[in-house]
């Protein structure tokens, strides 16, 4: 029986941890949650009858959970303690905000045996699965760059966010193993780029090149693998585009609407729907609450968490709400796939 902790309720991201309180399942129990915000803490113990605590260390001495789930702005002090006290844990990203707080996780991992997981949901969209499976078929030849576009109204904290979920992609779909890692300075440097790239798939904020592959102990001798972020003006802020392209092809999916497009060698382009992601935490309970083994793993999460921390201080905390905003306003033309494969 997981015996489940929720720690934070005051950050919306909270919901997608709480599926097995709306819906009963089998091996999951939850025994209480931790909040700091009395007002929220007192509405969620009578809407879900359950006990709470106003620290996270109340919670995990009172309950004594097996997996604590915490969302919260700044979680590395909920996640070490956690793990010290023999929990599994997953965490909202990011899972902490310092390199001193991400060695201390690290090592107890290692000594306690426990895992940390980054809650990472853009590889359950039906979207992402698609495209993963034209991967691995082989369809896009070798994949070898993953770009993330959004828009000039995503703000810091979601572009924080949002840099997690790609790092993530960057592991799940290609095998990138995160290495050098620049983003776009809060003094607004422009970061070198192709000045045609940039006019057609818009400013490049942030990249990371890879050490080599996931699945492979050389050193990348297969060639280079790039995660880019950039901000295109016509990116809605309610969404955003992954796009991944490969030798032989190239395809791209609108987060939000789920409408996935593929171009490759020796056929005609393909529109299909997917569909949106309409139940992430059903996805989460399944993927990263219930298995033995999450699909996102530990050492996928540390690493991810190393990269994601380069890139907040290169950027000055991803710098302040505004830093997106394009240059003049430009009109980018249309996104045209067929460019991208072929810019490979």
């Amino acid at each position: 029986m997981i015996r489940l902790g929720l720690v934070g309720a005051a950050d919306p991201r909270h919901r997608l941890f709480l599926a097995a309180l709306q819906r009963r399942r089998a091996g999951v129990r939850v025994v209480g949650l931790s909040e700091a915000d009395p007002t929220v803490r007192e509405k969620f113990a009578v809407q879900h009858d359950l006990p709470t605590w106003a620290d996270h260390r109340e919670l995990l001495t009172g309950a004594d959970p097996s997996l604590v789930t915490v969302a919260l702005p700044d979680p590395g002090r909920a996640v070490i303690d956690a793990l010290d006290s023999g929990a599994d844990v997953l965490v909202a990203p990011p899972i902490c905000i310092s390199s001193a707080e991400l060695d201390t996780i690290g090592r107890l991992v290692a000594t306690t045996g426990r895992r940390v997981t980054v809650l990472n949901t853009y590889r359950g969209h039906p979207a992402a699965r698609t495209a993963k499976e034209l991967i691995d078929a082989g369809r896009l030849g070798r994949p070898d760059l993953v770009t993330v576009i959004v828009g000039p109204e995503h703000g810091a904290d979601q572009l924080r966010l949002i840099t997690s979920e790609a790092l993530d992609l960057f592991g799940w779909l290609i095998g990138g193993r995160p290495g050098t890692a620049r983003a776009l300075p809060a003094d607004r440097a422009v970061l070198d780029d192709d000045p045609e790239d940039a006019l057609a798939f818009g400013q490049l904020i942030i990249t990371v090149d890879a050490v080599g592959s996931l699945d492979s102990e050389g050193d990348g001798d297969d060639g280079p693998m790039v995660l880019e972020v950039r901000c295109r003006s016509d990116v809605a802020s309610s969404s955003a585009i992954v796009q991944v392209a490969g030798s032989e092809g190239a395809v791209e999916w609108d987060v939000a609407s789920g409408l996935l497009r593929s171009a490759i060698n020796g056929r005609e382009p393909v529109t299909v729907s997917c569909g949106p992601f309409v139940e992430p935490a059903e996805w989460v309970l399944n993927n990263l609450v219930r298995k033995a083994h999450p699909v996102i793993g530990c050492d996928e999460t540390l690493a991810s968490a190393r990269s994601w921390l380069d890139l907040a201080a290169a950027s000055g905390g991803f710098a302040p709400d505004g830093l997106l905003e394009p240059r003049g306003r430009i009109e980018l033309p249309t996104f045209d796939l067929q460019d991208r494969r072929s810019a490979n």
